[in-house]
């Protein structure tokens, strides 16, 4: 039963405790979506849902209806969505080779916006807005005039935007606005807030499961589920204040499968819940989880050449004196990741999956200038400037050294996600000499060249003047290069790819890859492939390249933004980095599996930021090459075990960038590519190097912080408290700066007062269900794990 006459029914069984099935499609069927199928979220009017993202072939649908109507696809497979749904989550029923399949559809969110701007002077001819609602592209949101003002109408999902104003050419703050936030480069960015500010949305809590039955608990008595197993909707009842599931008897018949769980009241979405279930039993201990369920997961990056040295036959630094030491290769290679996976480094640490820099052969010579303070070119030691697609870099190895590296990882249970450069290529790749109309041009209509138009151009720009993008509006161009990519997958039992530059790519071209890597996998089910993206942006712009047609998940560098603000400074709260920790969980979902990072290639190393060697206001790639950047002291490694204890307690896959287990320092890129070292440690690197490894296994070991769901506790001027829930098992976590008054926090009356144990050493303790903070005298930063 659907609809408000169906709602009314409920809670009045509700109310009166008295119990009802809710029906739902319980039969047994194949399931012919790969995965879990992503909702679709619809748009302001109407939405456009191809439905090839979630069948390979789209000939086996045979009825599809939402909302008590029936739709049709074209012959393309597009399905258009007008009906506007009930409530907040509702559902599209498809009927697929005599199959039932069911998809999870979230109402629109999206609301119009009125932004008005009152020039600093009568004689301003034009305005310009670069925001997070516009990927910073100032001259993709015109504002017109009127009267003395400029304005513009916006259609936006609710929520918090940062942006700035330029007046004929020239860069401001809206000086009318005293609304802004931090922008984490020394000045700080206007925000408005579009939509309503909601109330604190109501909370699903997965209780108890007894006898194949699952018990699910709300904060609000006006929450409406929508439960299903796998791709298929099935019944719940209520009874009094629970919500009760039988798990499907089919579930028995499968090694791993899935409940998912959405609630909703009449304003807005909860908290979902994700539920592994092996052999048709929920997963308790996290001992029965594999490197296959990818939540599971922690992840490593390295960079090959910046590794270890495993081979010195295959060092080749470019003999050019254009090109400084640190720009140049180092002799890192695939066999000497092998030996630090032989050693156990990563075992030791808790590391079950590793990313590997691109591999593919890359340009010989030197390339590109930096001349600011030094002058220096570059060699092709990154692996982002290819000239063969299907061959491995000789510095770095050959296909037998992959192999075994992959071979390796495999026998020590531990995924190899693949670094793959699809977007560009460099000018010496032989393909681009046969055809050149394969790639975008160089110059604009207006004679200006196309490079590092990241925004204004970001489909079509040129990374450098020796590197031309693909033109990836032409199919035939994405058939050849998805076929290049699928080359890797087939020919190596690779476990994913980490995929460079995603928004810089037409996603006609990950469409065509994830259905050739979903096809392929039908004919090898032992495989799965975890796609992760590279995309900075706002949150829509991210999650739109997230869906069962595409990627898996991106890696959110607006929460690593937000946590270097929080946890780099000594004079922020951590306020926003709520607001986006919980806006990341809105846009991909309670359980996402976006990447979470310590650092990357293309920032300065956090810990120079954190303990003052970096200015956020310098130029962090001019400090790397003038300055002899050094570890300072205690303050640095406190605060980044407080970044990794948050990146291992929070939903996601942790991702540690080589060397911030034991903090190695620098400014950006090249000078955090150093060489990484091991066996020198000091007693600072040695001591952050363990309790990173000791939040690793903690992470790895316990069901709440891998499938449990997140709760903020308290934030306040004393501390940020939160609490990671599955089926009675809670992991609380405290970060407080407060370090010159005694504070107390007592626990929820819904969670237990059993004794818990602890990180240790850090001056908040737990007794009774109180959580005590006594002052430490030079602390500028304290966490615990309660678990």
């Amino acid at each position: 039963m659907k609809g408000a006459l169906f709602l009314v029914l409920m809670m009045v069984v509700f109310n009166a405790c008295h119990e009802r099935s809710v029906q739902q499609h319980t039969s047994t069927s194949q399931n012919y979506i790969s995965g879990l199928a992503s909702p679709i979220r619809l748009k302001f009017d109407s939405t456009t849902v191809l439905m090839s993202d979630y069948f390979t072939d789209i000939s086996g649908i045979e009825k599809i209806e939402f909302e008590g109507q029936a739709l049709k696809v074209d012959g393309a497979g597009k399905l258009v969505i007008k009906n506007k749904p009930v409530g907040k989550i509702s559902n599209l029923m498809v009927i697929f080779k005599g199959q039932k399949h069911d998809i999870p559809v979230f109402a629109t969110e999206k609301t119009s916006y009125h932004f008005t701007y009152k020039p600093s002077s009568d004689k301003v001819a034009r305005v310009d807005m670069s925001g997070s609602m516009n990927g910073w592209n100032r001259k993709a949101t015109p504002l017109r005039k009127e009267g003395d003002l400029f304005v513009t109408d916006l259609v936006l999902n609710s929520g918090l935007y940062q942006y700035r104003i330029w007046e004929d050419d020239q860069e401001m703050m809206d000086a009318n606005n005293p609304d802004k936030i931090d922008n984490g480069m020394g000045a700080f960015n206007n925000t408005f807030f579009a939509g309503e500010r909601m109330p604190e949305a109501h909370r699903l809590m997965s209780t108890a499961v007894k006898d194949g039955q699952i018990e699910i608990k709300s904060t609000g008595t006006d929450v409406k589920l929508e439960v299903y197993f796998e791709n298929r909707l099935i019944e719940y009842t209520v009874q009094g204040e629970s919500f009760l599931i039988r798990i499907p008897e089919e579930a028995k018949k499968l090694k791993r499968s899935h409940i998912r769980i959405f609630g909703s009241d009449s304003v807005q979405r909860t908290n979902d819940i994700l539920i592994p279930l092996e052999s048709g039993e929920v997963i308790l201990d996290a001992q029965n989880l594999d490197r296959k369920d990818m939540r599971s997961a922690v992840m490593y990056f390295m960079m090959v050449d910046r590794f270890v040295n495993g081979n010195s036959s295959n060092d080749r630094p470019t003999p050019d004196p254009a090109i400084l030491p640190k720009a140049n290769n180092l002799g890192g290679d695939l066999h000497g990741i092998t030996q630090k996976i032989k050693d156990g480094y990563f075992e030791k640490l808790g590391i079950n999956t590793i990313w590997v820099s691109p591999v593919c052969q890359n340009a010989e010579g030197a390339w590109g200038l930096w001349n600011k303070g030094v002058e220096s070119k570059f060699s092709g030691y990154h692996g982002y400037w290819p000239i063969a697609l299907r061959q491995i870099d000789n510095r770095f190895g050959d296909e037998a050294a992959l192999k075994e590296l992959i071979d390796v990882a495999h026998q020590h249970q531990m995924n190899v996600v693949l670094d793959y450069v699809a977007h560009h290529v460099h000018q010496e790749h032989p393909l681009y000499k046969q055809k050149p109309e394969w790639t975008t041009p160089l110059y604009l209509p207006d004679g200006t060249m196309n490079t590092e138009k990241w925004d204004e151009h970001r489909l079509t720009t040129w990374f450098d003047t020796f590197l031309p993008t693909w033109k990836f509006a032409d199919h035939q161009v994405v058939e050849a290069l998805t076929d290049t990519a699928m080359y890797w997958v087939e020919h190596y039992e690779l476990d994913g790819f980490r995929h460079d530059a995603t928004k810089h790519i037409e996603e006609d071209f990950w469409r065509t890859l994830t259905s050739k890597v979903k096809k392929y996998s039908e004919s090898h089910p032992e495989r799965s492939i975890y796609q992760v993206g590279e995309t900075y942006g706002n949150p829509e712009l991210i999650s739109s390249y997230i869906n069962s047609g595409e990627l898996d998940a991106q890696f959110d560098f607006n929460l690593y933004d937000a946590a270097v603000d929080a946890f780099a400074k000594s004079n922020t709260d951590f306020k926003n980095l709520q607001r986006v920790m919980e806006e990341s969980m809105h846009y991909y979902g309670s359980h996402h599996l976006m990447g979470n990072i310590t650092g990357n290639q293309d920032r300065a190393r956090f810990i120079s930021y954190a303990d003052g060697s970096i200015e956020f206001s310098e130029d962090a790639k001019l400090v790397g090459w003038t300055r002899d950047i050094q570890n300072q002291g205690q303050v640095g490694f406190e605060k980044l075990a407080s970044l990794n204890a948050f990146l291992m307690t929070t939903p996601g896959i942790p991702c540690i960038y080589y060397g911030d287990e034991i903090g190695m320092p620098g400014g950006n890129d090249p000078d955090n590519r150093r060489m990484m070292h091991f066996g020198d440690w000091n007693g600072e690197q040695q001591n952050l190097f363990d309790r990173t490894q000791q939040l690793v296994h903690l992470r790895r070991n316990n069901m709440a912080l891998t499938y449990g769901d997140l709760f903020v506790l308290k934030n306040d001027e004393d501390a940020m408290i939160y609490v990671r829930s599955y089926f009675g098992q809670h992991v609380f976590v405290v970060f407080s700066k407060n370090h010159t008054k005694e504070w107390t926090f007592e626990l929820p009356a819904n969670y237990n007062r059993t004794p818990m144990k602890s990180l240790g050493g850090t001056g908040i303790t737990m007794e009774n269900g109180v959580i005590h903070s006594i002052p430490v005298k030079g602390k500028v930063l304290s966490h615990e794990v309660f678990y």
